[in-house]
């Protein structure tokens, strides 16, 4: 409470987004012109970049078509130039999966009017997906191919192979973003098909894409059958065949529209339904009641925006933005027993995230606060509280000091809803989720390491040192601080140079200090992305 109530105090003041100074010309004045400029992977004009295998590697592929360009563009050839908007579209493309970076120009030319260059640069968008993990025994990784920006529209196409222990999946996904070549229309598609399950889903909107958007709207429908536990009290009793259909509809509307803060009301109707039923020649337990209800959601965004512009924290040789505004996101969902619709009970989900970020000489911190309950027939359970703090040292030449920490305080958690801790939630060198409780405490640091950058135009280096200290436990038990799980290790990190996310591949070896009920301390992971962010 201590920590949300410095996170409220010293968020208050209001922040407005800076652009580059580069942008900032007297205001008033009118757009003449806009020109864009796609650029490919690779500039072959740059002597070291005009080599057969960076030629050849443009050329099969289809650079972005500047219409796609076009249609992401916060401002018009007529409008009062607004270096904000300027700055957010920047922001906006480096977010598309298919450019690695993106930078505006705009000067006033002899009428009085302003000329606006709009330079993009094309990532690497064919990715092979392929990650790899050994923990507690259990061998889990992924293989696949992604296209990011097909026939240089700028539409995905996946399809991934999973495996983990002994379960596989096979996964299919397309994404267009500018559906019908309409600007900020998103259409996405999901599938995944597993032996004994199956999931898919189907989503079309118009969401808030900027500052400035007055309005969203969206829908969506989603179908899923797999096998779930059930429970007798808190211990495993059986499994079941549980089938989900849902339908939902959103809307949003922005009370005012400014480039300084966000300030929007959300609302929303979802339907769920809900059937269980048990499975052949497996033991059961208790088979849940069919579920029917009709949520109505109502919810807020209310955001300062006050970006910077910094490097290597969780990217290497890329530019990352990040907002260090204050930010709090209220939400609740209504579902009321209503017997006409055979409504199976009355629930009431609320829940609230506030975020702020700060920044001093080289230092940045970001602090996050969630919380989420569930109120059924009057009944509260599952409340969750979420606290985190990460920061980040930077003014130390080819290294990043990054320390982060998490702590979450569960009540009346289900069974199935329990807290758990391992390999796969940051506690490297022991089983993917080891440990069980509705507490969990999380601590972690890496001394990342940027050893070669854009080596041979394809990839830039890294090493990281860590440290992970955590443990989960149950309210009803005592936890002292030898009873913390330790570990300390090393890693590897690659990073594509051309791809948009400039995300490293991680190699972790991790050694447990603490029993980590294995035959052996040492495990070794291959995953995609930083350990936490």
């Amino acid at each position: 409470m201590h920590a949300l109530t410095l996170l409220l105090c010293l968020c208050a003041a209001p922040s407005a987004a800076a652009p580059r100074a580069a942008l900032r010309l007297p205001a008033g004045l009118v757009i003449a012109t806009i020109r864009i400029e796609t650029h490919n992977v690779f500039d072959t004009d740059v002597p070291p970049e005009n080599k057969l295998l960076y030629r050849a590697a443009n050329k099969i592929r289809i650079q972005t078509h500047d219409a796609v360009i076009a249609r992401e563009l916060l401002f018009a050839v007529g409008d009062r130039y607004d270096p904000a908007l300027v700055a957010e579209t920047e922001r906006n493309l480096k977010l598309l999966p298919f450019i690695r970076h993106a930078e505006a120009e705009a000067s006033v030319n002899k009428s009085g009017t302003v000329d606006v260059v709009m330079r993009t640069y094309d990532s690497w968008t064919l990715e092979v997906v392929a990650s790899f993990k050994r923990a507690g025994g259990v061998v889990s990784g992924r293989a696949g191919l992604t296209e990011n920006n097909l026939l240089g529209e700028g539409k995905m196409l996946s399809a991934i192979y999973r495996r983990d222990g002994d379960a596989s999946s096979k996964v299919f996904a397309w994404k267009d973003p500018q559906f019908l070549g309409r600007p900020h229309l998103e259409y996405s598609m999901f599938a995944e098909s597993a032996p004994g399950s199956q999931h898919y889903s189907l989503s079309l909107n118009r969401p808030f894409y900027a500052s400035i958007t007055r309005s969203a709207l969206g829908g969506t429908a989603l179908y899923t059958e797999n096998s779930v536990s059930t429970y007798s009290g808190d211990v495993p009793a059986g499994l079941v065949r549980r089938r989900v259909i849902e339908a939902g509809v959103d809307y949003g509307i922005a009370a005012a529209t400014s480039t300084e803060r966000i300030r929007r009301i959300k609302f929303g109707l979802l339907a769920h339904r809900a059937d269980f039923r048990t499975i052949a020649d497996l033991p059961s337990g208790p088979v849940p009641e069919s579920e029917q209800l009709g949520f109505m959601k109502v919810g807020g965004d209310w955001e300062e925006l006050d970006f910077i512009t910094v490097r290597r924290i969780e990217k290497f040789t890329h530019d990352e933005d990040y907002n260090l505004g204050f930010a709090a996101n209220p939400a609740v969902a209504w579902a009321p027993a209503i017997g006409a619709f055979k409504t199976s009970e009355a629930q009431i989900l609320p829940s609230l995230s506030l975020s702020k970020g700060f920044t001093w000489s080289s230092h940045l911190l970001f602090l996050k606060f969630d919380y989420s309950s569930k109120y059924v027939d009057g009944g509260n359970s599952n409340r969750l509280a979420s606290l985190g703090a990460t920061y980040y040292v930077r003014g130390l030449r080819y290294q990043t000091l990054a320390f982060h920490t998490g702590l979450d305080l569960g009540w009346h958690l289900d069974p199935s809803a329990q807290l758990t801790l391992g390999e796969s939630t940051g506690l490297r060198g022991y089983g993917l989720s080891e440990f069980t409780g509705n507490r969990r405490f999380l601590f972690n640091i890496e001394d990342r390491l940027y050893v070669w950058d854009e080596l041979w135009r394809l990839i830039d280096v890294g090493a990281v040192l860590f440290y992970d200290s955590g443990y989960a436990w149950p309210s009803s038990s005592s936890v002292k601080l030898s009873n913390l799980k330790n570990s300390v290790g090393l890693g590897l990190r690659l990073a594509p140079t051309r791809s948009a996310g400039n995300n490293p591949v991680r190699i972790d070896l991790a050694y447990a200090l603490s029993d980590n009920k294995s035959s052996s301390r040492w495990s070794l992971s291959i995953l995609a992305g930083q350990a936490f962010h």
